[in-house]
C-alpha cells in the first residue's frame, strides 16, 4: 500500500511536491487574466477538478495544440494525463504515463524559456515540471529522494517568486514544500535545510495561505491543502468549514471536495447534513470508471462509518470500519489510518483492548503524519474513551 505524508486530497496530489498549481475558476486574477487560451484551459482544469479526468486530457490536448506559448497549459496536460492513467489504470502504470509525460514537456519549456527570457511564468513552469518528478517518489513513501527531486523545483520557483513577489502563485509550491520537508523524518529535514528550504510549517502554511487568498491559477489548489491541514493533521475543524463550503460551492461536481465538506460536517456533529451529503458523494461515484470506484468507495464507507460512531451506533459503525479497511485499495492512505484509529476507538469502547491496540499499530504504521498516527500513539498507551455523550476525542 503506498500512501503520503500529507495531501491536498486525490486531485491535489498531483501538485503536492511539484511546485505546479492548475487551479482556475474563470476569475479574474492578477497574472495574464486576459491571455489567449485561458478560457479552454479553464475548461480542461474544471473537468480535471470533477474527476473527468479524459475530457481534461481532450481539451487540454486541444489547447497545447491551439496556445502553445500559454505557461501553465503543458505542465497542466501532464497532471491530466497523469491523474487519467491512475483513474483508467492503476498507480504503477500512472507513474510511467506521468514520466512520460514530462519527458515531453520540459524541453518544451526549456524552449519557452529561452524565447521568452524576461516572462517568469515559464521558468516557474518548467521548475514545477522538474519538481513533479519527485512525486513518484512521494507515492512510494521515499522521503529523501522527494527532497533531492523537489529541490530542483524549488529553487527555481523561489527564484522566480525573488524576482517577482507579486508572482501569487509562487507561494503554493513553496508553501507546499516549506510544510512537507518540516513534517518529515528529522534526517530529511536537516538535509531539506541543508539544501536551501526553510522547512517551517508555520512559514509554509502562511505560503499556502497567501496563494490561497491571492493566486490567479492556485487558489484552488490552495484552498484544498489548508481543507486537508486543517481537517485532517491539526484538527481545527471550524477552520476547515468555510474553506469545505467555498469549494463544494464553486466545484459541485469534485467527489473530493464533496468528501471534504462532508467530514468536516460530522466533526463538527451537523449530522443531518453529513449524511444527505455523503448520499450525493456515493452518487456521484457510480459514475467514474470501476478503477476509480474502487478508490473512493472504501473512503465514503469509511465516512459512513464515522457518522455511525458519532450516532453511538457502534456495531454498525464496527462493520463499515471494516469494510473499509479491508476493501482499501489506493494510494492516499490517509482514510486508511482514520478508519484503523476509529475501529481502534470502537474495540476500545466493547473491552477489546488487544484488538483495539492491534488497530492502533496498524495506524502509526502508516506513517503518514495525519492526527490519526498522533492519536493513535496516545490511545496505545491510554485507552480510548468518550469524553462527551457523541464526539470522539479529537
Amino acid at each position: 500500500m503506498k500512501s503520503v505524508p500529507f495531501t491536498i486530497g486525490l486531485v491535489g496530489l498531483a501538485l503536492l511536491i511539484s511546485g505546479a498549481t492548475l487551479s482556475g475558476s474563470g476569475k479574474t486574477g492578477t497574472q495574464g487574466s486576459k491571455r489567449p487560451g485561458n478560457d479552454l484551459l479553464w475548461e480542461g482544469i474544471r473537468a480535471f477538478y470533477q474527476d473527468q479526468f479524459g475530457e481534461s486530457v481532450e481539451l487540454l490536448s486541444q489547447a497545447r495544440e491551439k496556445y502553445p506559448t500559454h505557461p501553465t497549459v503543458h505542465f497542466t496536460w501532464a497532471v491530466a494525463t497523469w491523474l487519467r492513467a491512475q483513474s483508467h489504470e492503476g498507480i504503477d502504470e500512472s507513474y510511467a504515463a506521468l514520466e512520460e509525460a514530462l519527458d515531453e514537456v520540459i524541453p518544451v519549456y526549456d524552449n519557452l524559456v529561452h524565447q521568452f527570457p524576461e516572462q517568469p511564468e515559464y521558468r516557474l513552469y518548467l521548475s514545477a515540471s522538474k519538481g513533479l518528478r519527485a512525486r513518484v517518489h512521494l507515492g512510494r513513501k521515499e522521503w529523501l529522494g522527494v527532497i533531492i527531486q523537489g529541490i530542483k523545483g524549488y529553487r527555481g520557483v523561489a527564484g522566480v517568486q525573488r524576482k517577482h513577489p507579486q508572482l501569487w502563485d509562487t507561494y503554493l509550491p513553496i508553501g507546499l514544500l516549506n510544510y512537507y520537508a518540516a513534517v518529515t523524518p528529522p534526517f530529511v529535514r536537516f538535509v531539506a535545510k541543508l539544501l536551501g528550504m526553510e522547512a517551517n510549517k508555520e512559514t509554509g502554511i502562511e505560503q499556502i495561505r497567501i496563494a490561497a487568498g491571492k493566486g490567479e491559477f492556485s487558489w484552488i489548489e490552495a484552498s484544498l491543502t489548508l481543507a486537508f491541514i486543517y481537517l485532517w493533521v491539526d484538527d481545527e475543524y471550524e477552520a476547515s468549514l468555510p474553506i469545505a463550503e467555498k469549494l463544494r460551492q464553486q466545484l459541485p461536481g469534485s467527489i473530493n471536495g464533496q468528501q471534504i465538506y462532508t467530514e468536516t460536517l460530522i466533526r463538527l456533529e451537523r449530522l443531518a447534513e453529513a449524511e444527505k451529503n455523503l448520499e450525493l458523494t456515493f452518487r456521484m461515484v457510480r459514475n467514474v470508471p470501476p478503477i476509480s470506484q474502487r478508490r473512493w468507495i472504501p473512503t465514503l464507507k469509511y465516512q459512513s462509518a464515522l457518522l455511525k460512531f458519532y450516532r453511538q451506533e457502534y456495531d454498525s459503525a464496527l462493520v463499515l470500519a471494516t469494510a473499509s479497511i479491508d476493501e482499501f485499495d489506493t494510494e492516499l492512505d490517509t482514510p486508511l489510518g482514520f478508519g484503523y484509529l476509529l475501529r481502534g476507538q470502537i474495540h476500545d469502547l466493547e473491552g477489546r483492548r488487544d484488538l483495539a491496540v492491534a488497530d492502533y499499530r496498524a495506524a502509526v504504521a502508516l506513517n503518514n503524519n495525519t492526527s490519526a498516527i498522533r492519536h493513535a500513539r496516545r490511545y496505545i498507551e491510554t485507552p480510548f474513551h468518550l469524553e462527551r455523550s457523541v464526539t470522539i476525542d479529537p
